[in-house]
């Protein structure tokens, strides 16, 4: 028994050094003093926590959005709060980034002609609708997949061949728990999130050998204007479900993410939910400990996370039968 304990330990051990030099080496920035960062959904929630952070590190800031009613009170809050007020610069740009990818080009290339290259994009814009899929109007899975998959996509076709050609730059992926396990009425709005993790972990591999990197990001509930928007549709089983997770601030969600991107992490978690969901499905390697915490761990955290989809699935069953229990009244 002990000597296969040893060799085990021995196979680790050299699991664990081979990933460890195989590995492109990470990058970590203490701050982003005179770097350009874009933002987008950076008028509110998530993004806006995220822009405030980059301007407390010195970064000159780019807000893209939609109002610009809000946009021009996020300028003047993140200003408020920048390192070196009489050097940086917080701008905002008004975007669907759902556009025609023609549009996006030129609103992008009017930013960087502005404040120079981009060096660091956040990925913030997205919404959630939430009901049974057969139940969903067509317009809004089509919204949501235009908003949350190519309104990503966009913006990173674009920055990529600038920051491969500089050979640095942080790109931010917000995705959600909801693209790491499919969960009862987010049907439409966990497709366009998988698409988003699924381009993620593909780029992530197409940048390996650069000094690009790429997070993504996985937020549970997060108090944000949008999470008010989705509780609207949100049915009673996907409440009880989504606030297992608890409830996270914008601020700490948004601040976290821009630390995590810094240091190289590529995924981004805030919950004991994440991790467990992260260890079990994500797919890249994040660095040496992770694997080996994945194989040491994966029967045992399966079986955790069977007990929790059996649960979630008693919700649905009891959601349904007193949904019956209405009708045969």
């Amino acid at each position: 028994m002990f000597l296969y304990i040893f060799l085990l330990l021995i196979v680790l051990v050299a699991l664990g050094l081979v990933i460890h030099f195989c590995l492109d080496k990470k990058i970590n920035y203490k701050d982003l003093k005179g770097k350009h960062v874009v933002i987008t959904g950076g008028s509110s929630g998530i993004g806006k926590a995220a822009a405030v952070e980059a301007a407390k590190l010195g970064a000159n800031v780019t807000v893209i959005g939609r109002d610009v009613v809000k946009l021009t009170e996020a300028v003047a809050e993140i200003t408020s709060h920048c390192a070196d007020k009489s050097n940086q610069k917080v701008e905002y740009a008004a975007l669907d980034v759902t556009s025609d990818y023609k549009e996006i080009e030129k609103c992008f290339s009017s930013i960087e002609e502005k404040i120079g290259p981009i060096f660091m994009l956040v990925n913030c814009a997205g919404m959630c609708i939430c009901g049974q899929f057969e139940k969903m109007k067509i317009e809004d899975i089509k919204q949501m997949v235009d908003l949350n998959y190519f309104g990503t996509a966009y913006p990173t076709r674009y920055v990529l061949p600038g920051m491969k050609e500089r050979d640095e730059g942080l790109i931010v992926f917000v995705s959600s728990e909801a693209a790491l396990i499919g969960i009862y009425g987010y049907s439409a709005y966990s497709a366009g999130k998988w698409a988003v993790r699924g381009l993620a972990e593909s780029v992530i591999m197409e940048l390996v050998g650069t000094k690009v990197r790429l997070t993504v990001a996985f937020p549970p509930d997060t108090d944000t204007p949008g999470l008010k928007n989705e509780d609207l549709t949100k049915p009673e089983e996907t409440k009880l479900i989504s606030g297992s997770a608890g409830l996270h601030s914008a601020n700490d969600v948004g601040k976290q993410m821009i630390h995590d991107a810094l240091v190289g992490k590529t995924y981004s978690v805030y919950s004991v939910s994440g991790t467990l969901l992260t260890t079990l499905f994500g797919g890249s390697i994040e660095n040496a400990f992770q694997v080996v915490l994945q194989v040491i761990s994966m029967g045992f955290l399966r079986i955790i996370m069977v007990g929790i989809l059996l649960s979630f699935n008693n919700i649905v069953r009891n959601g349904l039968k007193k949904k019956n229990e209405v009708k045969t009244k």
